[in-house]
C-alpha cells in the first residue's frame, strides 16, 4: 500500500519579521534548540551564525545570550566564545536537592491551605497519572507531562508568590542539560509505577491535611526521580565518551 503523504512543514518565520521583542525570543529557540538536542552541552554558539539564521542583528543575539547566561543555560569562556552549559554529576545533585525542598514546601502549603476544589484538582490529576502508569502503552513523555501539571498544581497553587518561577526555573534546568529533553525519570513502567505511588503518597497526605506528611512526601519524589535521573544521565555519559 502507498504510503499517504503529508503536507511540508512550512519555513519557520524569521525573528526579524516578528513584531515581539527579539532577543527574548531569540532566547526562548535557543533553549527549544537545547532541549530537543539540537544545541549539546559544550556547543559553540558564534553570533555571527546565530544572527544570519534568526535573520537578526548580532546586537540581538548578544542580548539573548547575555540573558541565557544569567539563567546559567549558556556560560562564556574566555577566548572562546559563548557555549552551552555542561552540567555535571553534582549539578544535578543540587538541582534535584532544592527542587525536592521547594516541593516539600508547595506540598505542606497546599495541605495547609485545605481548598476543596483545589483538593478535588489534586485528586483528579493523580488518578489520571495513576491510569497512566498501569497502561503500558503510555509513553514516557506523556507521563512527564502529566506529573508536571501536578507540581504545577502545587507550586502555583501553595500560596507562597515568589515558588513557582523558582520551582520552574530549576525544574527546566534539571531537564534541559541533565536528561536531554528526555522523560528520563519514566523511561521504564517500574519508574512510572514508582512515580504514581509516590504522587499518591502525597496527595493522600495533601487531602487529609496532613502537613508534616506532605512535605516529606514532596521531599521523597524528588528524591526518588533524582535516582532515576542519575541512572539515565550516568548512561549517556557513559554511550557519549569515545571507546
Amino acid at each position: 500500500m502507498e504510503a499517504l503523504s503529508t503536507p511540508e512543514t512550512p519555513p519557520e518565520t524569521p525573528l526579524g519579521k516578528l513584531v515581539k521583542s527579539l532577543p527574548e525570543r531569540l532566547a526562548d529557540r535557543l533553549l527549544e534548540d537545547v532541549m530537543t538536542g539540537r544545541l549539546r552541552p559544550g556547543e559553540r554558539l558564534k553570533e555571527e551564525v546565530l544572527a544570519q539564521t534568526h535573520a537578526v542583528s548580532r546586537a540581538t543575539v548578544r542580548e539573548a545570550l547575555i540573558a541565557l547566561t544569567r539563567q546559567g543555560y549558556v556560560v562564556r569562556i574566555p577566548r572562546s566564545g559563548a557555549r552551552i552549559a555542561e552540567f555535571s554529576r553534582s549539578d544535578l545533585d543540587d538541582l534535584f536537592e532544592l527542587r525536592a525542598a521547594l516541593l516539600a514546601v508547595a506540598a505542606g502549603r497546599y495541605a495547609r491551605r485545605g481548598d476543596k476544589q483545589q483538593l478535588a484538582e489534586l485528586e483528579a490529576l493523580v488518578v489520571e497519572l495513576e491510569r497512566m502508569a498501569a497502561n503500558a502503552a503510555t509513553s514516557p513523555q506523556t507521563f512527564a507531562t502529566q506529573s508536571v501539571r501536578i507540581q504545577t498544581l502545587l507550586t502555583d497553587r501553595c500560596g507562597n508568590g515568589h515558588l513557582p518561577d523558582i520551582y520552574k526555573r530549576l525544574a527546566g534546568m534539571g531537564t534541559w542539560q541533565l536528561i536531554r529533553g528526555q522523560a528520563s525519570s519514566f523511561q521504564t513502567p517500574a519508574g512510572r509505577a514508582e512515580s504514581a505511588a509516590d504522587w499518591r503518597r502525597l496527595a493522600d497526605c495533601v487531602l487529609a491535611g496532613d502537613v508534616d506528611g506532605a512535605e516529606r512526601a514532596g521531599r521523597l519524589l524528588l528524591e526518588h526521580s533524582a535516582v532515576r535521573v542519575r541512572q539515565h544521565f550516568d548512561e549517556v555519559m557513559r554511550a557519549d565518551r569515545p571507546s
